[in-house]
């Protein structure tokens, strides 16, 4: 009897070290374990921007909303609402090279047609000051980072119902109306002598490409974390309320865009 519980522990020990652990073999990856046998289970590092939101042209305190600021006129005016999507995250090395956010979605477009993209997609507000623009699986020493303000032509058809109320995409935000996305929506009062007169300027497709040189390194399994500053009042430079029209005011904010972001060293 002894002789049978011994060869059955015996075939227990060699049977229990046999059996293959499961961990995530993925040295990118938060939760990298060497010691697993098999790969499961990955957790990705989070790319994070974290912005501020100084005016920095002549002007070194916080742009802020319902605070009242000159025109190109000289006229007093104040901002009432503010928000511009971002997206098309990439992140540049030195041989020009370029990594994305592993992260995507299913969406349905207009036409019903069922597509994949990058999920990158925030919604800047100067009340926010993180984005999780998303995870990644990659490490190394990059020179530049390039987002886009607005939406690609793919993005710009998506159809909001097919996102989660919570998404950036979806139509809970109040960017989309018409079968489109509002791309850059500012409401400002353009006299503070008639608060009552407001005005929406929506930005519906002039999509801005913006590049910023940097220098900086993800290191496998950490987060990354970029601080740019962006210039919100710096949209509406050489504006005049009172006497440019609707049209000539969204080619001098879309004109602007491109110069309100800069990397906080």
């Amino acid at each position: 009897m002894k002789k049978i519980i011994g060869l059955l522990s015996i075939v227990l020990i060699i049977a229990s070290c046999g059996e293959d652990v499961e961990g995530c073999l993925d040295p990118e990856a938060t939760n990298f374990d060497p010691s697993a046998d098999m790969t499961c289970c990955c957790e990705y590092p989070q790319l994070t921007f974290r912005m501020s939101y100084n005016n920095y042209a002549g002007d070194s305190t916080a742009f802020a909303l319902n605070a009242v600021y000159n025109d190109d006129d000289g006229t007093p005016f104040y901002v009432n609402n503010l928000s511009l999507y971002f997206s098309d995250f990439e992140l540049v090395k030195s041989d020009n090279s370029v990594e994305t956010v592993i992260d995507t979605i299913e969406v349905s477009l207009q036409d019903g047609t069922i597509v994949t993209l990058q999920d990158d997609f925030s919604i800047l507000k100067n009340s926010v000051f993180q984005y999780d623009i998303g995870t990644t699986n990659i490490s190394g020493d990059f020179t530049k980072i390039r987002f886009k303000v607005g939406l690609n032509d793919i993005a710009n058809q998506v159809n909001p119902e097919s996102v989660e109320t919570t998404h950036p995409l979806s139509s809970d935000n109040g960017l989309y109306e018409n079968n489109a996305y509002i791309f850059n929506q500012i409401t400002v009062i353009t006299d503070t002598s008639a608060t009552d007169v407001i005005t929406e300027y929506n930005v519906n497709s002039n999509i801005i490409s913006i590049e910023l040189n940097h220098d900086f390194t993800i290191y496998s399994g950490f987060d990354t974390e970029i601080n740019i500053n962006t210039d919100l009042k710096k949209l509406l430079d050489t504006v005049d309320f009172q006497n440019d029209d609707y049209d000539a005011i969204i080619s001098k904010i879309v004109a602007n865009t491109s110069e309100i972001f800069t990397i906080v060293q």
